[in-house]
């Protein structure tokens, strides 16, 4: 047994399993469906080196079902995503369909393939030197070159998507939380780079070998990286939910302005006066009561707490405050952990968790976005300040 068919068996065990989880999960959890066919896809493309080296009379089928499962890897993917950063319950619809128009081509192009003659079959897909003569034959090469062409023009687009998808997903978490902590899909970029990865890998080999220049040509590079990316998805997917999941309802009957709802404020929702009441009672609310010290809160919690609706006191924040909730909250955090920093000798960890943050990780990154240093640092020099005063 080959290094890349062994990989290959790997990340085929690993998708099956995680598929095998994820299926029951799908009744209620309906973003998690796109999720189970993206793996199982991987699942489907991992044999192709068993599928090659082994089991020569199912080659032909193998490459009529390939066209199908690539055209529908990136979809999937990105139905996954969207249902994951939704503001609301997803479910698919039928304006979903028409990610699927590429893999019902490629369904009509496995058809073909599959009712070729033996010998046109051998004719396209192995250097027998034979030409295609039929019209037939003409035909389905040419689509299989369109499909070739369509799949990284098609891919490309959904990467661009994706990551569009999870910037502005992002900039909406600040808007309702205070930690982005198994909230930010950071892994989702960092699986997606490996699986990209394992294409750029599997495409140079191509275009080595078709120059005849020395290439390991195995694949098993290419296997290894895609075993990285489908273990990424497996591993995070099975314990990752959708942020605004709890939310669901009070963003339905309260929404505020977000990036990927495309809520806008209404100009005449709070007049400028109204504005500034507010801003002065979150201030007020903020400083004597330490609502920042509440590691959970969120605007929908501060909202119910001081009896001000929620897309009131976010376009307050943002149109008047200039800020957004995550800000407000966590410069509040990091002011109050500069003070216990210097006033006491508690490590960095417990300043942290003592001030609101969930994290060290958290508590590092806000704190040297609002000082320019870290906390470590801060404290000694701090202390060399007061050292030094006469």
């Amino acid at each position: 047994m080959t290094f890349d068919i062994a990989l290959g068996l790997v990340t085929a065990g690993i998708a099956i399993f995680s598929v095998s989880l994820l299926l029951p999960l799908t009744r209620k959890k309906h973003y998690v469906m796109p999720l189970a066919l993206f793996i199982m896809i991987q699942a489907v493309i991992a044999l192709e080196p068993l599928v090659f080296h082994s089991f020569h009379y199912l080659e032909v089928y193998y490459i009529a079902l390939s066209g199908i499962v690539w055209m529908l890897m990136m979809p999937s993917l990105w139905l996954y995503v969207k249902g994951l950063t939704a503001t609301y319950a997803w479910q698919w619809q039928k304006k979903e369909w028409h990610h699927c128009w590429p893999s019902l081509l490629a369904l009509l192009v496995g058809a073909a393939i599959l009712v070729l003659p033996d010998s046109s079959q051998v004719a396209l897909f192995s250097n027998s030197g034979r030409e295609l003569t039929t019209g037939f034959e003409v035909t389905v090469a040419v689509l299989i070159l369109i499909l070739l062409l369509i799949w990284p023009i098609q891919s490309a687009l959904y990467i661009y998507k994706i990551a569009g998808q999870l910037t502005r997903y992002r900039k909406d978490l600040k808007q309702v939380f205070t930690d982005e902590r198994n909230r930010a899909l950071y892994w989702v970029n960092a699986a997606l780079a490996f699986l990209v990865m394992s294409w750029l890998w599997l495409l140079g080999g191509l275009f080595t070998s078709l120059l005849e220049t020395e290439y390991d040509t195995s694949g098993a590079i290419a296997m290894l990286v895609n075993l990285i990316a489908v273990w990424l998805f497996s591993f995070w997917a099975l314990t990752q939910k959708p942020a605004f999941m709890g939310l669901y309802k009070q963003l339905a009957q309260a929404p505020i302005a977000m990036i990927s709802s495309r809520v806008k404020y209404e100009k005449s929702a709070i007049g400028a006066a109204q504005a500034q009441r507010i801003a002065k009672k979150l201030d007020v609310a903020l400083q004597d009561e330490q609502l920042y010290l509440n590691s959970d809160l969120t605007l929908y919690g501060l909202a119910e707490h001081l009896h001000i609706p929620a897309h009131y006191i976010s376009q307050t924040l943002n149109q008047t405050m200039n800020t957004s909730f995550f800000d407000w909250i966590n410069r509040a955090r990091v002011e109050q952990a500069k003070r216990q920093l210097v006033s006491n000798d508690a490590s960095v960890l417990d300043v942290a968790m003592a001030v609101g943050f969930n994290s060290r990780s958290a508590f590092y990154k806000a704190f040297k976005a609002r000082t320019g240093t870290t906390p470590s640092v801060f404290r000694k020099q701090a202390t060399h300040e007061i050292v030094d005063e006469p």
